[in-house]
């Protein structure tokens, strides 16, 4: 069973040992870089959280267009001035959508673009601003987010690329889908044959820009409905696959 959806629109000791291990991953982080298996995440659950962790990545004080700190705060986004603070905070509570500076792709070590590209994988909506999304492709370890009818038009530094796909599945089938789909090359899903237990995926992308509150208002709206839907997909996976096992 395949399901593919597609959106274009888009105590005591032990915690002070835990705390002290923070701090150091901190230091070594700022030094030389924290290696992305240091900072797992844990699993998403299936029904979306009341109040999803979104957060910001960027220099502080930080304003882009009419984007700004207070409107981050507004719209419960927590703000982070590096990659291995967010890093350590996302250990602790899954990330669901990260809004990245063009600023903070410049600081990226290889181990926090690693780090990126493993909760891109797991359904984590990013959100770039004043990048262009050929620039942003590569970071997310992607061939491209461009589709060819598109036209290469440069993006300004107040437009912003939003993109996430999520899927659900056995390990094994994701690992043959991943190996064989070419999705963000030409939007279409195709399963390998052989994958006979359930596998749910779905993805999207939208652009826009910073110079407007409405345009504002749309990128959250883009960015919740994102991380509503990828809730969904993995909701409905969990329901499919109760009822394959118990067939």
């Amino acid at each position: 069973m395949i399901r593919h959806a597609f959106s274009g629109r888009m105590k005591g000791g032990v915690g002070f040992l835990f705390v002290g291990v923070l701090v150091g991953l901190g230091v070594l982080g700022l030094r030389e870089g924290v290696p992305a298996a240091l900072t797992p995440s844990p699993a998403h659950a299936a029904a979306l959280p009341r109040e999803p962790f979104m957060a910001f990545v960027g220099p502080l004080p930080f304003a882009r267009g009419l984007l700004t700190m207070e409107t981050l705060r507004a719209e419960g986004v927590a703000w982070f001035s590096g990659w291995v603070p967010l890093r350590l905070a996302a250990m602790g509570r899954p990330l669901d959508g990260v809004i990245v500076d063009g600023e903070a792709l410049r600081w990226m070590r290889p181990e926090d673009q690693k780090w990126l590209q493993a909760r891109f994988r797991e359904g984590v909506v990013i959100v770039v601003l004043g990048v262009d999304q050929d620039e942003v492709a590569p970071v997310l370890g992607l061939k491209r987010l461009r589709l060819p009818e598109e036209g290469v038009i440069p993006m300004g530094s107040l437009e912003y690329v939003m993109v996430y796909e999520v899927m659900e599945g056995d390990p094994r089938d994701i690992a043959i889908v991943r190996e064989a789909g070419h999705f963000w090359e030409s939007r279409e899903f195709q399963a390998p044959a052989g994958i006979a237990r359930p596998l749910y995926h779905g993805g999207g992308k939208a652009i826009g820009r910073l110079d407007s509150e409405g345009e504002l208002r749309l990128l959250f709206h883009r960015l919740q409905m994102a991380i509503q839907g990828v809730y969904e997909i993995r909701a409905q996976y969990q329901e499919a696959l109760r009822t394959f096992e118990g067939r």
